[in-house]
């Protein structure tokens, strides 16, 4: 019987490259979220690398053979059956999910599976388009990097879902056809519009192409405004609103149109890099992008500018020399009494402070380029320096956080494009850190006198959780996975240098959360189909997946509990 051969991606066409992917990330999800708690659903042989996937409902079974078995289950697929026969369609899949997940809790599933499925329909025709039209930048720096994440998060049921951008607003904005345009801008009467920056040498300037267009509008009325930037899909938005409307009746507002220097749209969608100004703008967006409306709340931007005073006070990694943060240093709005209409107009600034021309995002680095195997980043290392480059990136990343997390509680959201890293001469040379809206801090490292009622703090098992999740899961866990594959080897091989990356810290410092990563045997990973499928993307819940690095800790010694 022939087999359908996918792991040549440049034989395979858009659409079919799409639906490949599309059936892989649900595939994975599938697994992830509902097989972990009935081991009868999925079943692999690891010798052969056969495999099967069950769907009883139906009575169907997927099977074929992996062309990488992945100890995080992010899986690869060479080959698909369907009760034998060749071939599968992302649709069946997604019909296969959504019966399954009726059985088991139907009033949810039945309110929101036609949702469901029309989000995994946006993201497949947008990853269709973009493995189609993509072209490769003529200079690989971070920009191009923003620009070029072309799959995004591997255990997403809709990665690439835009849902509310039409077709010709989606070819405007969207990032991974490189584009670019101007910003439009709003004058804002000084008496409701606010701002806050950490520190007054952190006000961003806005460039003199701005100014003068205000200054063209509002003649001698200049100095009663303020200028706020915002996306140009969100512009038209706003000002279809009545409120809105009425401000600009009442001149609160006064519409300045698009002008300034060019900004371009980041891996984010909402988030711009403008050169001119040397800074990222996370604009609000009131686009679905993946699952959740991209507007800045104002509990989101609490959260961001209370963290970055945070870490600024805590002076947060200041002893470590290639590990850094890229802050938000301060949000502009406007308040007109209300949350509904002030959040669509709120903006956090975001000065770059690395080198552009050497520092990428890290959910960039670990994908392949259209029609080729390999990611990236294997094209910076070689063969035979991998061991040493992997356990430098180790040491400025890893050890680090887990050392934060232990001497001032403080916990980073770092998935991998929440992480920038800096190569120099084919190696690790900087780890960045970015969006600070998911900082969290663990009371019980907090010092006496500080409040603990804001958004920041939580308890310690919650902060655990988060760096586990995010960090741990997310990304090691993606980043394994792409070296492994890439360099021929076992997903172990990496996980075994992580274990005695941590071992090494514990026995030095006796760190209490390094402990905890070698020794819980679960971490908790987010069931974002589920969540997703029963309309609780923004409140998703959590699955249990094995922790390997307690796995092979256990295999190499067993711990005795009365060290700690």
């Amino acid at each position: 019987m022939r087999t359908l051969r996918i792991e040549n991606k440049s034989r395979v066409n858009h659409k079919e490259q799409a639906n490949i992917h599309t059936c892989k990330t649900l595939l994975n999800c599938y697994i992830r979220e509902i097989c972990g708690t009935d081991l009868h659903l999925f079943s692999v042989n690891q010798q052969t690398k056969s495999y099967s996937i069950n769907f009883p409902i139906s009575k169907i079974t997927i099977s074929g053979v992996l062309s990488h078995y992945s100890e995080i289950g992010a899986h690869e697929f060479e080959s698909f059956y369907v009760n034998k026969v060749i071939g599968l369609n992302y649709k069946c899949v997604v019909q296969l999910i959504v019966k399954e997940l009726q059985h088991h809790n139907t009033s949810k599933t039945a309110k929101y599976g036609k949702d469901f499925i029309r989000k995994v329909d946006n993201s497949y025709y947008k990853l269709s388009y973009i493995l189609k039209e993509s072209v490769p930048p003529d200079t690989w720096d971070y920009l191009a990097s923003e620009q070029s994440v072309l799959y995004g998060h591997p255990f997403h049921p809709f990665p690439k879902n835009t849902y509310g951008f039409t077709v010709e607003e989606f070819k405007k904005y969207c990032p991974e056809l490189c584009v670019s345009f101007k910003l439009c801008y709003f004058a804002v009467r000084k008496e409701v519009f606010q701002e806050e920056w950490i520190e007054s040498e952190n006000v961003v300037q806005f460039p003199s192409s701005v100014q003068l267009r205000a200054k063209d509008v509002l003649k001698n009325k200049i100095n009663q405004y303020d200028i706020l930037p915002m996306h140009p899909w969100q512009y038209q938005y706003v000002k279809s609103l009545q409120p809105v409307k009425q401000f600009i009746v009442k001149e609160m507002l006064v519409p300045l149109g698009d002008c300034g220097p060019e900004a371009y749209p980041t891996s984010s969608v909402r988030t711009v890099f403008i050169p001119e100004m040397n800074c990222n703008l996370k604009l609000s967006l009131n686009i679905q992008i993946t699952n959740l409306i991209r507007n800045n709340n104002y509990e989101q931007i609490r959260r961001t500018l209370d963290a970055t005073n945070c870490l600024l006070q805590n002076d947060c990694f200041n002893e470590e020399l290639n590990t850094s943060i890229s802050y938000e240093v301060g949000a502009s709005t406007c308040e007109f009494g209300d949350e509904d209409i002030t959040k669509l107009f709120t903006v956090l600034f975001r000065p770059i402070e690395f080198d552009r021309s050497c520092t990428y995002v890290l959910s960039n680095l670990i994908e392949s380029p259209v029609g080729e195997e390999k990611s990236r980043l294997s094209t910076y290392i070689a063969n035979d320096v991998i061991d040493n480059w992997f356990q430098r990136y180790l040491e400025i990343s890893l050890v680090p956080l887990v050392r934060m997390a232990e001497e001032k509680g403080i916990h980073f959201e770092a998935h991998l494009q929440n992480s920038l890293l800096t190569i120099k001469h084919g190696m690790p040379y900087e780890f960045i850190l970015r969006d600070l809206e998911g900082v969290s801090v663990d009371i019980e490292k907090v010092e006496e006198g500080i409040d603990i009622t804001g958004p920041l703090y939580y308890e310690r098992e919650e902060t655990w959780e988060r760096t586990s999740y995010y960090f741990i899961v997310n990304h090691l866990g993606s980043l394994i996975q792409k070296l492994a594959k890439d360099f021929e080897r076992n997903e172990r091989y990496f996980w075994k240098m992580v274990h005695q990356a941590l071992a090494k810290e514990y026995d030095q410092s006796r760190n209490e959360f390094a402990f905890h990563l070698l020794t819980t045997k679960t971490f908790n990973a987010k069931q974002n189909l589920i969540s997703c499928l029963v309309g609780e993307g923004e409140t998703p819940s959590f699955v249990p997946v094995v922790n390997v690095i307690q796995k092979i800790g256990s295999e190499l010694y067993a711990y005795d509990d009365s060290i700690m």
